[in-house]
């Protein structure tokens, strides 16, 4: 699955994730595509699999993609 394909399929917009450096997309057999936060792993302030559209967070990071 391509890197655009992917955030096409998530089932909302993911706001601030998509500029963020920690977000991992992931899809199950069925399809189905989710957004992990992989800074919730040591920073218990949030949430692994964020309600989105994420509009405000206090991990973000924009990622070096994002900086250009």
């Amino acid at each position: 699955m391509s890197d655009e394909s992917a955030w096409a399929g998530l089932p909302d917009s993911p706001g601030l994730c998509r500029t963020c450096r920690h977000p991992s997309l992931n899809q199950t057999k069925r399809g189905t595509t989710y957004l992990r936060c992989t800074r919730a792993k040591w920073d218990e302030r949030l949430p692994r699999y964020p309600r989105l559209p994420v509009l405000e967070c206090v991990g973000f990071e924009a990622a070096e993609h994002a900086r250009e």
